[in-house]
């Protein structure tokens, strides 16, 4: 089962070359962070409502909502795909021993509902670059927001899901790749409801400080 269109389809159109590192960023908090990045990068393609800039270290993808968005990004790049992924993003605390905003690495995936099918396995290893100082938690995917119910945060919690997100376990699933994944904790699910943090401050300063780490990783090892 993939999303991803094979070659050999109707929809054969070149593949579009990439830099060897690929960030997935669904989007960005830190305005002034991206116009930097606009301003180093060599070339910018709008695409899908979306958009992609290549620096010379690295090919950002943002500007999706969902992994259904995000593959039909993905339809578009030249295979093999890069030798280093790297996703930052957001998510939703269903630990209640994180409820503040944080700056965390996914090592586990999980999916929900319909994402389960995308692989036989319950859970998956990211494979991704331990990053020093960071703690690493168990995600788990859905497929639309608002898919949280009082029902659903008991099985998840049963699962010891600690954050909850749209993309990595299909991501993870189907490119069979190693994945360094950060996710910077926006709010918490509780049984009462969504709690915002309401941390904007605290948000740009952890998304910020997940970039940098990732940009920090070394080519090999």
């Amino acid at each position: 089962m993939s999303p991803l269109p094979s070659r050999e389809t109707l929809f054969n159109s070149p593949g579009v070359s990439i830099r060897d590192h690929l960030i997935l960023a669904p989007w960005f908090p830190d305005a002034s962070l991206l116009a930097q990045v606009r301003r180093d990068a060599e070339r910018r393609r709008d695409r899908l409502g979306g958009e992609w800039l290549d620096t010379g270290d690295f090919t950002l993808i943002t500007g999706f909502l969902g992994y259904s968005a995000l593959f039909t990004h993905l339809a578009f790049l030249e295979e093999p795909f890069p030798g280093r992924i790297s996703f930052l993003g957001t998510a939703g605390s269903l630990n209640p021993g994180l409820k503040t905003t944080r700056l965390l690495q996914v090592v586990r995936i999980m999916g929900s509902g319909p994402l389960k099918s995308f692989s036989n396995q319950g859970i998956l290893e990211m494979e991704g670059r331990e990053i020093p100082g960071l703690d690493g938690v168990t995600g788990v995917s859905v497929d639309m927001v608002q898919r949280e119910t009082p029902e659903w945060l008991q099985e998840q919690r049963k699962r010891k899901a600690d954050i909850v997100e749209m993309e990595l376990f299909p991501l993870r699933a189907i490119l069979n790749l190693p994945v360094t994944a950060l996710v910077v904790v926006t709010d918490l699910v509780t049984e009462a409801g969504i709690r915002p943090f309401r941390d904007a401050k605290g948000l740009k300063r952890d998304f910020r400080r997940g970039w940098e780490m990732l940009l920090a990783l070394p080519e090999t090892g």
